[in-house]
């Protein structure tokens, strides 16, 4: 049984917000909503609501009464609701504190009211007692990412993608190639995203990152092949035309960058690309 969160953030980096707890036993209970636990013990009585509303009652051992409770405390995580989510967490954590889930859950927790030393602590926590679990350290890596701690997010990525049993590996790929363009790290970027299109040709945000980390390594050929596949699978945005417009500027084909520009402002004068452009001599 594992419990793991799996976060990605923002557009750049990460591109969708997405947690996920497995538990195969959790997910048989569907349709029944938890009204109290009463604990006692290793075994754990539960009351729930049945399917004709009466009130049904049963018992868990402490591993699943614990796992039901992160569950809840994630949920709640996810819809601000942070005093539920902690006193969730700390019924987890008081029931079966050494479960695999309870360290990266905290530190979850931690990373959204913006305690990073305490959410770095449960981190570093969690993938001493669990090193094998991939999505611990892909959030780890996330999480130091947004830290601006480059190295020590890719060191991370790098472990969860050597893990056997890591079954999100191209996802791993992605937050890492896009992590080290925010370091400027190109060749790392290039690395990192060039596996992700081996698993998806057509991934958007490997292709447009792809082109940008070639374009940065004077590779231009690869950077056109990359940002014309992008332009036939999808609609032109800012960042798109603009790493079009520095592709042609390093090519010297000035008259197509003033053009390019022109329609950049055009169309989406308040974009951060636009606004790049106009700070910059093209």
């Amino acid at each position: 049984m594992t419990c793991a969160i799996y976060v990605v953030g923002s557009p750049l980096i990460f591109a969708t917000d997405m947690m996920k707890i497995k538990n195969n036993n959790l997910c048989a209970a569907l349709a029944v909503m938890l009204l109290t636990f009463l604990i006692s013990g290793c075994v754990t009585k539960e009351y729930v609501y049945g399917a004709n509303n009466t009130v049904n009652e049963r018992t868990k051992n402490g591993e699943d009464a614990a796992m039901a409770r992160l569950k809840l405390a994630i949920e709640y995580l996810r819809q601000d609701k942070i005093a539920a989510a902690k006193q969730n967490l700390d019924r987890a954590a008081a029931i079966s504190p050494n479960i695999d889930g309870v360290a990266s859950s905290y530190a979850f927790y931690y990373q959204k009211v913006g305690e990073n030393e305490l959410a770095d602590k449960s981190y570093r926590q969690a993938v001493r007692q669990f090193p094998q679990n991939s999505d611990i350290r892909n959030n780890y890596g996330a999480f130091l990412c947004e830290l601006k701690r480059y190295q020590q997010a890719n060191r991370q990525f790098v472990l969860a993608i050597n893990t056997e049993s890591n079954n999100q590996i191209a996802q791993t790929h992605e937050n890492a190639g896009l992590c080290a363009l925010r370091d400027n790290n190109w060749s790392t970027a290039q690395l990192h995203l060039t596996k992700v299109l081996n698993y998806y040709p057509n991934h958007a945000r490997a292709l447009l990152g792809l082109a940008k980390a070639n374009l940065e390594l004077s590779n231009l050929i690869g950077a056109r092949t990359q940002l014309a596949t992008y332009n036939k699978k999808y609609i032109q945005t800012p960042e798109s035309l603009w790493v079009q417009i520095q592709i042609e500027h390093k090519a010297q084909n000035f008259a197509m960058v003033k053009g390019l520009g022109q329609i950049l402002l055009r169309n989406y004068p308040s974009s951060n690309a636009a606004i790049e452009y106009g700070s910059k001599d093209l």
